[in-house]
């Protein structure tokens, strides 16, 4: 699917660019997607625009029509720094529905299409970076390491208030094999994650998802294995009740994993990627099976049953 096929399949509404200064010797393209981040995308810009480089930088900032101020202090930025920041400006009409949960689908994949860097990186507007030198060391591992697909880093949970039962995330701390990286075995946090734009278009399946970042680091895994850079300051990862992650329960959150698996599932499956295909039909029935306990704890014996095909 490319750009064009894209908007014309989900573009609902206008997408409108905000005025910038326009650059052509972009390297890296970091790309924020925000939406009520009011509390949060001013840390974001900072430590993005904060970073030292030797090469030129772009910073699109994906705003999806939030409801508090976010828009507004967007605008800020982007006055301020018009030959770094490019602004988009998104409408809710566009917003892509996955399970009845409205997502940030639209505004990723249209931040990832507009990027103009051979290099992405991303970080969400309620994440912020530490380490000011975070893109250049990642530039310069890729550039010398041209096998490697992607590189990446520590980060730092950072739990709101209002987060309950908070439960750490695994995180990788080593280098990642093709393999691991396409079955999702570890999955870093993609705030962390530099890669070269090796695919220029993105498979239908991916809008279809609400983890769009398990699926691209999936895909990544087809072009080589990746890197993990001790030396990078850990960046902060904020875990608050209005993630979308976050506010959901467990039956949901296993629920939308076993979409995104099934999704690639089929991708994987259209390209003829037999090995690919075989390793995501294993961690899908593994899924399904921890969902087919749940269902059997809850006594919902009818979805149960009905996966009782997916198991084994």
């Amino acid at each position: 699917m490319d750009f064009r096929q894209f908007q014309e399949r989900y573009q609902k509404s206008p997408v409108e660019h905000y005025k910038h200064s326009k650059a052509n010797d972009i390297l890296v393209s970091v790309l924020v997607q925000t939406y009520n981040h009011e509390k949060y995308i001013a840390e974001c810009l900072d430590s993005i625009i904060k970073q030292e480089t030797s090469f030129n930088f772009e910073i699109i900032v994906g705003e999806d029509d939030s409801t508090d101020k976010t828009r507004s202090i967007c605008f800020d930025y982007a006055s301020k720094y018009p030959e770094r920041i490019r602004l988009i400006l998104h409408s809710s009409e566009n917003k892509i529905k996955v399970n009845g949960i409205g997502t940030g689908n639209f505004n990723a994949i249209y931040n990832f299409y507009a990027a103009k860097g051979k290099y992405i990186a991303f970080c969400e507007g309620d994440d912020f970076w530490t380490d000011p030198f975070k893109l250049q060391k990642q530039v310069d591992f890729l550039a010398q390491n041209e096998n490697f697909s992607f590189c990446y880093h520590q980060f730092i949970e950072k739990p709101t208030y209002d987060v309950m039962d908070f439960i750490p995330l695994d995180q990788p701390k080593f280098d990642l094999s093709s393999e691991d990286i396409i079955n999702l075995k570890s999955h870093p946090q993609l705030s962390t994650v530099c890669f070269r734009k090796i695919f220029p278009q993105l498979p239908e399946e991916i809008l279809k998802v609400i983890n769009v970042d398990s699926f691209i680091l999936s895909i990544l895994g087809n072009y080589g294995p990746a890197k993990f850079l001790g030396e990078i300051t850990p960046n902060m990862y904020r875990r608050h009740s209005e993630g979308i992650w976050t506010k959901n329960e467990r039956v949901l959150q296993l629920q939308l994993k076993a979409k995104t698996f099934k999704n690639l599932l089929e991708y994987y499956r259209s390209e003829q990627k037999t090995e690919a295909a075989r390793g995501i039909d294993r961690y899908l029935r593994n899924i399904n099976r921890s969902l087919f306990i749940l269902y059997i704890k809850r006594k919902n014996i009818y979805s149960a049953l009905k996966l009782t095909r997916d198991i084994f």
